[in-house]
């Protein structure tokens, strides 16, 4: 994992692109959920390496709900997700973005035990996770596992074979 100061430019909306915009409340979390599962799905995914991908999404998702702004103040989280081809192999990076500010709001630490395992979660599930910090917000880079080409698509159908999410 690496932190960075401020945050770097990413990779403009193309279509095919998972981008979305909710809430930062729990209440996001399945929607979050159901929509990178769907769209893995739309992708040809592999089941494991999607479960992965997920999960990491997810708590990068409630990393900002829980964090990312002052209790009873409004904010919001948007990921975008897009998939990097390379030969023969696929990435999911993910992007998790949002406009709070971490930490200067937060209670003390709770026990070990029972919260605070996110960023290792994240981790784990992916091959590369970045936090990206900055007055406008932080941004949490996630790079998944590389996975073969697409099923049924050819190496020149590849680069146009993502669609927009069911």
């Amino acid at each position: 994992m690496t932190t960075i100061d401020e945050p770097r430019a990413v990779r403009p909306e193309h279509p095919g692109d998972l981008m979305t915009v909710l809430p930062a409340d729990a209440a996001s979390l399945r929607p979050v959920r159901k929509l990178v599962r769907t769209w893995l799905n739309g992708q040809g995914w592999p089941e494991d390496e999607a479960e992965d991908v997920e999960l990491a999404v997810n708590e990068a998702v409630a990393n900002v709900v829980d964090h990312a702004y002052h209790p009873g103040t409004a904010g919001t989280v948007t990921l975008h997700a897009w998939i990097r081809r390379t030969a023969g192999a696929r990435r999911v990076v993910a992007t998790v973005l949002d406009r709070g500010r971490w930490g200067a709001h937060q209670p003390a630490t709770p026990p070990a035990h029972t919260r605070g395992h996110g960023l290792a979660v994240m981790s784990g599930c992916m091959e590369e996770m970045h936090i990206q910090r900055g007055t406008a917000g932080t941004t949490v880079v996630l790079v998944s596992r590389p996975v073969g080409a697409a099923p049924d698509v050819t190496a020149a159908q590849e680069v146009s074979a993502v669609g927009p999410p069911a």
